[in-house]
């Protein structure tokens, strides 16, 4: 955050106006957190408003709601309303500040003779199902948004740019960061174009894994399984022949290992080559904390139970300890602690109520309230949820 005193005058200052889902908003504002001077979250209805808020106000953010699915245009101007900066930095669904990018944007305007549009931001985690370009604009109250922007409408933003009347910045100040929540899905024509220019890469860099992950996560969405399975193995098998690729490319890997698992328990078949790579990832990716969702999921597709459960327990540990992760609180806290439930929920009663008290036991030594993680399991498993509190009302009834 900014220093006591204000920034400093002339120049130019920028606004973050990041567009994300609720599972990846601790992420964006981790992300920012250190070169912003103002951080508004914009909550559209994207899901737990109370994880919102506690976020908000965790990261010292302005926090106000507005009405559920929004027009995207009417999100865009009631954000960039409520900026008090000249410039926005435009970013997509689940990308996210890389650490090195806060530096290099400053450095990028303090030595450039003009403002560009598409400044590349390298993202730490790619988006789910698109190409996104990064665009700088004017926040100019005088300009309203009539349409979502979308990666392949550049035309209205080069309009904007001619009317802002674009000058060369004096200085750089403090960025300010306003986050919204609340985005549409993309129409079934930008997953169509998108697979083209992926297939277009990926003729090019056939090594390229982020590329191979998007491909099949775009397949998917538009219902395309069997392209979406060939992206996944091939992708797979270009991991396995990157030793360093797990850590190179975190979000893509854990993403093909994720879509491999899914795949596998929902009793679809995959190649013996395919099931080689996997394990050659594994070997390559055992002991990063980042991995260790994954390595649980994996493990919990070939039937060993207890090495799950081991693998979430670290998945949740390195969620308190390891925020350098950009672990969110779906992936790196709610997910890992479903799957333990779940798998204790088939055992017994008796070990998912140990579970249940060792987790609120954790919670609260991290002053985390109980309440929206089990949200997060009603949301996705309604019999574990409606388990959990009979069991939590029965052990009350013993203790009278």
């Amino acid at each position: 955050m900014s220093e006591p005193g204000g920034p400093p005058s002339g120049g130019v200052t920028l606004c973050m106006v990041v567009h994300t889902r609720s599972g990846n908003l601790a992420n964006a504002l981790h992300s920012v957190n250190r070169v912003a001077s103002q951080m508004v979250v914009v909550d559209a209805g994207g899901g737990g408003r109370q994880v919102v808020r506690h976020l908000a106000s965790e990261y010292d953010a302005i926090y106000f709601q507005v009405s559920a699915d929004p027009d995207e245009s009417a999100l865009i101007n009631t954000a960039l309303d409520q900026a008090t900066t000249p410039w926005a930095l435009f970013l997509h669904q689940q990308e996210v500040l890389h650490a090195d990018d806060p530096q290099a944007i400053l450095d990028y305007l303090a030595n450039t003779e003009d403002i560009a549009f598409d400044f590349p931001i390298i993202p730490f985690d790619e988006p789910s199902n698109h190409f996104f370009e990064t665009r700088l604009i004017r926040t100019d109250r005088q300009l309203r948004w009539e349409h979502a922007i979308s990666p392949m409408l550049t035309t209205s933003l080069n309009r904007a740019a001619e009317k802002a009347q674009l000058e060369r910045p004096l200085a750089v100040m403090p960025l300010a960061a306003i986050v919204s929540l609340g985005e549409p899905e993309p129409e079934e024509w930008e997953l169509r174009d998108t697979i083209i220019r992926l297939e277009r890469e990926l003729d090019q860099d056939p090594q390229a894994i982020r590329y191979w992950y998007l491909l099949s996560k775009t397949a998917s969405a538009l219902k395309e399984q069997d392209r979406a399975r060939s992206a996944v193995e091939e992708g797979l098998n270009v991991v396995s022949r990157q030793p360093d690729a797990p850590r190179q490319e975190p979000y893509a890997v854990n993403g093909l290992i994720g879509m491999f698992c899914d795949a596998l328990l929902a009793g679809q078949y995959y190649p013996e080559k395919t099931v080689e790579s996997l394990l050659t990832i594994y070997n390559n990716m055992e002991g990063d904390g980042r991995f260790s969702v994954s390595i649980g999921n994996l493990m919990l597709a070939v039937k060993r139970e207890s090495d799950a459960i081991a693998a979430q327990h670290r998945a949740v540990e390195n969620f308190f300890n390891e925020r350098r992760y950009h672990l969110s609180l779906e992936d790196g806290l709610f997910k890992p602690v479903l799957l333990v439930w779940e798998i204790e929920f088939r055992h017994s009663r008796e070990d998912l109520l140990r579970s249940v008290i060792e987790f609120q036991t954790l919670l609260n030594r991290h002053r985390w309230r109980m309440r929206p993680l089990l949200q997060y399991v009603f949301n996705h498993n309604p019999p574990l949820f409606n388990a959990i509190q009979e069991i939590l009302q029965q052990s009350l009834k013993n203790l009278d």
